[in-house]
This record gives C-alpha cells, sequence and structure tokens, in this order.
C-alpha cells in the first residue's frame, strides 16, 4: 500500500515539473542567428542594412534595395552581383577598416553594433565563392 502511494506521489511531483520544463523550453525566443549562423531573418538583416546606410552607396537587387546614391561616380557594387570569396571575420575586419581588398580599406567604418553587422554580413555571405571560404585571404588583398 505504501509503495502504491509513493509511486502516486512521485507520478504527480512528476508531471508537473515535466510541464513546467516544456513550457519555459517553448517561451524561449528563437534566435536563429545564435544557433546556426547559416539561418538569419531576413527581413531584419535588410532593415540593419538599410538602418546602417550602407544602401547610401550599395545596391543589393537581389532583395530589391536599390542604392541611393545614382551617380556614375558610385563605385560601390550592387552586393547581389558580386562573388564573396571571404569569411566573416574578415569581412568584419574590413568594414571596420581594419583589412584592405585590393589594397583600400572600405571608404566607411561601420558604425553600428557588432550584432547588427553580424547579421548584415548574413545577409552577404550567402553569396559567397563556391571556393572554401575559409581560404587564404590574403591571396585577396
Amino acid at each position: 500500500m505504501k509503495n502504491k502511494i509513493i509511486k502516486t506521489l512521485g507520478i504527480l511531483l512528476i508531471i508537473p515539473f515535466v510541464a513546467m520544463l516544456i513550457i519555459a523550453q517553448e517561451s524561449q525566443p528563437s534566435n536563429p542567428q545564435k544557433t546556426d549562423p547559416l539561418k538569419i531573418d531576413i527581413s531584419l538583416a535588410k532593415a540593419k542594412f538599410i538602418e546602417a546606410k550602407c544602401n547610401t552607396c550599395h545596391a543589393f537587387s537581389e532583395y530589391s534595395i536599390e542604392a541611393k546614391n545614382k551617380s556614375p561616380n558610385n563605385k560601390a557594387t550592387d552586393l547581389s552581383k558580386i562573388e564573396i570569396k571571404y569569411d566573416r571575420d574578415f569581412l568584419t575586419k574590413y568594414l571596420h577598416k581594419e583589412e584592405k581588398i585590393n589594397d583600400k580599406k572600405h571608404p566607411v567604418a561601420f558604425k553600428g553594433t557588432d550584432e547588427d553587422l553580424n547579421v548584415i554580413i548574413g545577409l552577404i555571405l550567402p553569396h559567397q565563392s563556391p571556393e572554401n571560404p575559409e581560404k587564404n585571404n590574403e591571396e585577396k588583398k
């Protein structure tokens, strides 16, 4: 009789505990950027791209973003049409003016947060070269 009561009490105590764990797990905000850097929120990334004023010079036609600078002197390329051969770390340094591409630093240092920059780079990286993206960045400078 005692064993039956102990089992029943054990089950009654475990069920609410398991239910609370499930509810807590489901209520956690999902952040695909932290769990999988290849999955990004495109809407957020587009908003950050525009908020950081990247579209002052750069278009991103794949995402219907037009460059504001329509001058023929604007040498910034449409980011949908480039082949990225750099990794995330290199692009981060380049946009902070700590690295060079073709012996030139990016004309404007990124002024936003590291998190915002990470989201924006996530928008660019799907256009990565099929070659190994971790390939020696030095040869591309």
